[in-house]
């Protein structure tokens, strides 16, 4: 006999499990992989489009130019077979009005200084599974069209706080303490309102 808990906490824990679980576990496995090739891998991603059951690898890493006071990171976007390079300016993301490719390569920076959501899995894959959740309220549109991950501007913080008030109210601390780590983390970029 299964047991099931129809509450609005238990659905959107059983939910949240299987939509996330298992592409946590391959991402994480595929970044570690990758992170033990190549030292300079700061993070591993994918792009998913709207109506689309294709999805584009990202991989962050620092830019030949990177400093400091001039954070450069490269996204090598892989589509098709073709693989795309960027180069994102951190000190020029704002996360209230912000691409995905811009928020990819903002939490793979902030992973790599300790800033953000304390999840084994990082900034960016905590901030997908919030983005999974209010796109099925709701809250979020999923980039709709082949460029639009580097085109499409949103206010990721804004939909953070609106599932932390979901998850809050369903009783998922854990997701919503997630969400505190994210919206924490990117205040630092983001601007005055």
């Amino acid at each position: 006999m299964e047991i099931t808990n129809n509450t609005t906490s238990g659905i959107y824990t059983n939910e949240y499990k299987r939509k996330n679980i298992t592409k946590q576990t391959k991402e994480y496995s595929i970044k570690t992989e990758t992170s033990k090739s190549n030292d300079g891998v700061l993070g591993i991603g994918f792009l998913h489009e709207k109506n689309n059951t294709v999805h584009y690898g990202m991989c962050a890493m620092y830019a030949e130019d990177y400093s400091e006071e001039n954070p450069i990171i490269k996204v090598n976007v892989t589509r098709q077979g073709k693989t795309e390079e960027y180069h994102i300016n951190i000190n020029d993301v704002d996360p209230r009005n912000a691409t995905e490719i811009e928020m990819f390569a903002l939490c793979s920076y902030a992973d790599t200084k300790g800033i953000g959501s304390a999840s084994t899995f990082g900034n960016w894959h905590t901030l997908n599974y919030y983005r999974d959740n209010a796109v099925h309220n709701g809250y979020f549109e999923l980039p709709d069209g082949t460029d639009s991950f580097k085109s499409v501007k949103q206010d990721w913080m804004k939909m953070v706080q609106l599932m932390m008030k979901d998850y809050m109210e369903a009783g998922l601390f854990k997701q919503a303490l997630d969400g505190k780590g994210l919206l924490g983390g990117f205040e630092k970029w983001a601007s005055v309102v």
